[in-house]
C-alpha cells in the first residue's frame, strides 16, 4: 500500500467525543481517496488502527470485485458537492472482508464517510439466497423423478406436477379441487386409508406403498411419504404427498408370489385327485382346495350325462367376503349360474374353454349383496378320448392372469381323468360280486405297486381255491428281454417259481404275453397247441391246469396273471374269466396309479422345492430391499453430518483463533492500566467514579477467566466436529487400515449426551477394557455403523431399565466395552449393558429384518438387521448376542484382522 502524508483537520472540541465514541464508522478521506483520519470505531470493526490507515488508498481496503464499480468511479472522485451512498466489502486487519454500509460527502475537496457494519445482515440475505436456490433445486429434482400433491387440510388437491398427470393419466385441471378417491383403487381396507388419515392429521408423517388407479382403469403402485405442514398451532393446514412409482418392482414381486401359489396348489391338487374314495368328495375337496388359493366367488364341476344330454351337477364352493361354502344344493348352485348356462353350454358344444368372458348377475343370482354385481367367468370341458364327460367353471370379482388360467386348465385335464378313473371303478364295481369288490380294494387301497401284486396273487388264488396263482412281467432289457416271475402265492408243498425264466425255451409264453392273448387250459395232457417246451415247464411245476390272462398298462408295461391247478383237470368257468379280467384291468389301472404316484410325489417334492427357492429369492429381495433404504438413511445421515462439520468448522476456527489476540489485547490494556496506576495513584475523581462502578480489580480477572472459559468451550466444540467428521467418514467407501478403538471414541463422543453423568444424560458409566489391538484392514464407516446400532440399542435398554431400578440400591447403569486380540487373524469386540435383558423369543428375531421391541415411531428394526449384514457378508465375521431377562446383554463382534 502507497502512503502519502496529509495535516490532519482542526476538529472542533464540541464534536471530538462524538467522532471518538461513535459506534459508526467515520472517516475523512482526500478527493483522490487517501485517507487522513478515521475514528476508533474503524479498530473495533475492521482491526486497523488509525496510524495504519493513514495516508492509505481507499480501493485497497474495498474488495477487488468492487473497487472499479464504486469508489474509484468517477463520480465520487469528482469535485461537485454531493452526498453518494454505496454498499461493498472491506477488508478487516486479519485479511477477512465485512460488508458496510456507507454515506459519503464530498465537501471543500474532502470526502467524509460514514459506515455502518451490516455483515450479519449480509449474511443472512445470501443464506436466504442460497436456502431459496437449494429450494428450487429441491423441487425441480422432486418433480422430475417423484408424483409430488398438495392438498389442504381437508384433502382437497391444490397442486400437482406433471409427473403425478403423467402417470394419473389426469390433467390438472380434472385433479385440482378433488381429493384422492379420484385415483383410489378400492385395494386397500377402510382401516388403512383410516390409520393413514390419523397420522398425518396428528402432524406426524406417513410412509408406506399404496396401490393407485389411473384414468384408463390401469393400477400403478407407488411408494409414498405424506409430509403435514404445521401452523402456529402445531396443527397441519396442508399436506405435502412425495410418490415413486414402483409399479414394475411391485408386479415382479407379485408374480414371484403367484408363481410360488400356483406351484403349491398344483401339488395339493394332485394329491386330492390322486386319493381313492367317493367322486363327490374328491371333487368337493378339489373344489375346495381352489378356492383356498384363488380368489373367486364361485367353482364348480357338473358332468355329462350322455343319455339326457344334460348336464348334471356334482361339486362347488361359493365365497362371500372371508369365508367359503360347500354347495351340497344342487338346485342352489344351478340358480346361481342361470346366467351363465348358455356360456357354459357353449363351452359343452365347442369343447373350448373359455376365459374372463364378463357375466352381470343380479339379485337373483347373486354371489355377493350388491344388485348388480359383474364377474369374471372362465370354464373349463373335461374331456376324455376326444369326449366330453363334464364342465368346470369358475366366477372371480378380478380377471384371471394367463398362468393361473394356464393352471386351471390343468386341473381341468386332471379332474377329467379322475372322474373316468372313478367312473370306471364305480361300473366294475357294480358289476361284480361283492368279494371281487373286496379284492379290488383290498389291491387300490396300496400304492406301492409290490404290495398290489402280492395282494393280487394271494387274492386270487383264495378267491378261486386254486393251487398256485403268480405275476410273471415281460422285462425289456436292452441286451436280450427277460421273463421273471415276481410274485407268487402257492400251497405250502409246491416248489416256488419265482425268478427269471429262459425266454428261449418258453417262446409258447413269450408269444402270447406280446400278443396279449388269453390262454385257457384246461387240461395240460390233452391240449394239442402246445410245444414241447411248454409241456416240459408245466410237467416241471405238476400245473396240470392253466389260466393265463395278459396285462398292460397305458405306460406300455407288460405281464401276466397266471393261475395253475396241480390236481387233476380244472375246467375254467366263464364267469371266472370274466372276474379275472376284471382284476387284471384293476391292475393295470392300479399300476399306473402307482407310477402316477411316484411320479406325482417327484413332482410334489420338485414344486416345493421351487416354492422355497421363490420365497428364499423373495425374502433376498426383502433384505436387499432394507439394505438398500438404510444404505441410503445412512448416507443421506453422513452427508448431512459432514456438511454440518464442515459449516460448524469454519466459524469456530475464526472464534478460537481470535481469542488468542483478544486475551493479547486485554492483557495489553490491563499492563497499562496498571502503569497508569503506578503513576498516576490520584486519578481524577471521574476516572475513580467509573473505576469503582465497573469494579475494575474484578473485571480484569473474571474477564480473563471468561477468555479462558471459551477457548475451552471452542476447543470443546472442535473435538465434537472432528468426531462428527471421523464418524462419517463418506471419503472411505473402500476398506482401508484403521484404529478400531478411534472408531469405538467417536461414537461414544456423538451419543455423549445420552450416557455422560451430567447435563441432560443418563449418568451411564463407560467401562473401556481396550487390548493392543494391530489395525484393522477393515470398511470404517460400515463398521462405525454397526459400534452406532449397538450402542444406540444399549443407552435405549438402559433408559428403560433405570426407572424399574430405581428401587434396587447400588444399581448403577453402565455399559463395558472390552476389545481383544484372538489370534494373529481375529480380533473380538464386546459391548455388553446391565440392563433388563431380553427373552429367548426375542433373541431368536433380534436380527430379522423389520423386528423391532421399540414403540411406533422410534426403532425401524432395521439397525441390527444391517449391523449383521455389515459383520457376516462384508467382513466375513460373526456377531452374536448373549443375553439373560433382568442381568443384560452382551453383543460380541469378531472380525478378521485383514478381509
Amino acid at each position: 500500500m502507497k502512503k502519502q502524508k496529509f495535516n490532519l483537520p482542526t476538529l472542533e472540541n464540541q464534536y471530538y467525543q462524538f467522532f471518538s465514541l461513535s459506534n459508526d464508522l467515520f472517516c475523512i478521506a482526500t478527493v483522490t481517496g487517501y485517507i487522513q483520519t478515521v475514528n476508533p470505531a474503524w479498530t473495533k470493526t475492521l482491526g486497523w488502527f488509525n496510524e495504519q490507515l493513514i495516508g492509505s488508498s481507499l480501493s485497497d481496503f474495498i474488495h477487488p470485485e468492487e473497487r472499479e464499480p464504486n469508489l474509484l468511479d468517477d463520480q465520487i472522485y469528482s469535485k461537485s458537492s454531493k452526498r453518494i451512498s454505496f454498499t461493498n466489502r472491506w477488508m478487516c486487519q486479519d485479511g477477512t472482508y465485512k460488508w458496510l454500509e456507507s454515506n459519503a460527502t464530498i465537501e471543500n475537496q474532502l470526502i467524509y464517510i460514514v459506515a455502518r457494519d451490516i455483515s450479519l445482515q449480509k449474511e443472512k440475505e445470501i443464506q436466504q439466497k442460497q436456502y431459496i436456490q437449494e429450494l428450487e433445486a429441491l423441487k425441480f429434482a422432486l418433480n422430475a423423478h417423484s408424483l409430488v400433491a398438495i392438498t389442504d387440510a381437508i384433502g382437497r388437491i391444490t397442486y400437482a406436477n406433471d409427473q403425478f398427470c403423467e402417470v394419473s393419466q389426469y390433467s390438472r385441471e380434472e385433479l385440482l379441487g378433488k381429493d384422492h378417491k379420484i385415483i383410489n383403487s378400492g385395494y386397500h381396507s377402510p382401516e388403512f386409508m383410516q390409520n393413514l388419515w390419523q397420522t398425518i392429521k396428528q402432524g406426524k408423517i406417513w410412509k408406506g406403498e399404496i396401490k393407485n388407479k389411473a384414468k384408463d382403469g390401469s393400477f400403478y403402485w407407488v411408494d409414498t411419504l405424506v409430509v403435514p405442514m404445521l401452523n402456529h398451532e402445531n396443527k397441519p393446514y396442508q399436506y405435502i404427498a412425495i410418490r415413486t412409482d414402483i409399479t414394475q418392482r411391485k408386479l415382479s414381486e407379485i408374480a414371484l408370489l403367484e408363481r410360488s401359489h400356483l406351484s403349491s396348489l398344483s401339488a395339493e391338487i394332485s394329491l386330492v385327485l390322486a386319493q381313492s374314495g367317493k367322486l363327490i368328495e374328491i371333487l368337493e375337496n378339489a373344489t375346495e382346495t381352489i378356492s383356498r388359493y384363488l380368489e373367486v366367488a364361485f367353482v364348480g364341476i357338473w358332468t355329462f350325462d350322455k343319455q339326457t344330454n344334460q348336464l348334471k351337477w356334482q361339486a362347488g364352493v361359493r365365497c362371500q367376503d372371508s369365508s367359503c361354502d360347500i354347495l351340497h344344493d344342487t338346485q342352489t348352485a344351478l340358480n346361481h349360474l342361470g346366467l351363465a348356462n348358455e356360456t357354459i353350454s357353449l363351452v359343452t358344444y365347442k369343447q373350448e374353454s373359455v376365459f374372463n368372458q364378463k357375466i352381470v348377475i343380479n339379485q337373483e343370482e347373486n354371489v355377493s349383496n350388491s344388485p348388480f354385481v359383474m364377474f369374471q367367468l372362465c370354464a373349463y370341458p373335461l374331456i376324455i378320448e376326444q369326449q366330453i364327460i363334464g364342465i368346470m367353471a369358475s366366477f372371480s370379482q378380478k380377471e384371471i392372469t394367463e398362468p393361473t388360467h394356464n393352471l386351471l386348465n390343468w386341473i381341468a385335464n386332471n379332474v377329467a381323468v379322475a372322474i373316468d378313473r372313478i367312473w370306471a371303478r364305480e361300473e366294475l364295481f357294480s358289476r361284480r360280486e361283492a368279494l371281487l369288490l373286496r379284492l379290488a380294494s383290498e389291491i387300490r387301497s396300496s400304492l406301492d405297486l409290490d404290495t398290489i401284486l402280492e395282494t393280487a396273487v394271494n387274492e386270487i388264488r383264495n378267491l378261486l381255491n386254486i393251487d398256485r396263482c403268480c405275476f410273471m412281467r415281460y422285462l425289456l432289457d436292452a441286451s436280450a428281454p427277460k421273463l421273471e416271475i415276481s410274485h407268487e402265492s402257492r400251497e405250502a408243498d409246491l416248489v416256488s417259481m419265482l425268478g427269471q425264466i429262459d425266454i428261449h425255451n418258453n417262446q409258447f409264453l413269450t408269444n402270447y404275453l406280446l400278443n396279449q392273448d388269453l390262454v385257457c387250459i384246461n387240461d395240460t395232457q390233452h391240449h394239442l397247441s402246445l410245444d414241447e417246451n411248454m409241456q416240459a415247464f408245466l410237467q416241471q411245476f405238476g400245473i396240470t391246469s392253466q389260466l393265463i390272462l395278459p396285462i398292460k398298462s397305458n405306460s406300455g408295461e407288460l405281464g401276466v396273471i397266471i393261475c395253475s391247478h396241480c390236481s387233476g383237470e380244472r375246467t375254467w368257468e366263464n364267469h371266472e374269466i370274466s372276474l379275472l379280467q376284471a382284476v387284471t384291468a384293476q391292475l393295470a389301472i392300479a399300476i399306473d396309479q402307482s407310477q402316477l404316484y411316484t411320479q406325482s410325489r417327484a413332482a410334489t417334492l420338485a414344486a416345493q422345492t421351487h416354492a422355497e427357492k421363490l420365497s428364499e429369492t423373495l425374502q433376498k429381495l426383502q433384505h436387499t430391499q432394507a439394505q438398500l433404504i438404510q444404505t441410503e438413511k445412512m448416507s443421506s445421515l453422513g452427508q448431512l453430518v459432514a456438511g454440518v462439520a464442515h459449516e460448524i468448522n469454519n466459524p469456530v476456527n475464526f472464534i478460537h483463533g481470535n481469542l488468542t489476540h483478544a486475551k493479547e489485547y486485554f492483557d495489553d490494556l490491563v499492563r497499562l492500566i496498571k502503569i497508569y496506576q503506578e503513576h498516576y495513584p490520584y486519578p481524577d475523581p471521574e476516572i475513580q467514579d467509573l473505576a469503582e462502578e465497573i469494579d475494575l480489580e474484578f473485571l480484569a480477572k473474571d474477564l480473563n477467566k471468561l477468555l479462558s472459559s471459551m477457548n475451552i468451550g471452542t476447543n470443546r466444540i472442535r473435538e465434537i466436529v472432528l468426531s462428527l467428521r471421523n464418524f462419517s467418514r463418506l471419503d472411505e467407501a473402500d476398506k482401508k487400515l484403521v484404529n478400531v478403538h478411534e472408531g469405538i471414541e467417536n461414537t461414544l463422543m456423538i451419543l455423549h449426551h445420552r450416557w455422560k453423568s451430567s447435563g441432560i444424560g443418563l449418568g451411564i458409566s463407560i467401562n473401556k477394557n481396550y487390548g493392543d489391538l494391530p489395525l484393522i484392514d477393515c470398511y470404517p464407516g460400515p463398521l462405525n455403523q454397526v459400534f452406532m446400532n449397538i450402542l444406540t440399542n444399549a443407552i435405549d435398554a438402559l433408559e428403560e431399565a433405570i426407572p424399574r431400578k430405581q428401587n434396587c440400591q447400588n444399581y448403577q447403569p453402565e455399559i463395558s466395552i472390552t476389545t481383544n486380540i484372538l489370534d494373529s487373524n481375529y480380533i473380538s469386540i464386546r459391548i455388553a449393558d446391565n440392563g433388563n435383558g431380553m427373552t429367548e423369543e426375542v433373541k431368536n428375531k433380534l436380527f430379522d429384518p423389520f423386528f423391532t421391541t421399540k414403540p411406533v415411531g422410534k426403532g425401524t428394526g432395521l439397525g441390527l438387521s444391517i449391523s449383521y449384514q455389515i459383520i457376516v457378508d462384508k467382513h466375513t465375521g460373526e456377531l452374536k448376542c448373549f443375553s439373560t431377562p433382568g442381568q443384560g446383554t452382551e453383543f460380541l463382534i469378531q472380525i478378521p484382522v485383514k478381509l
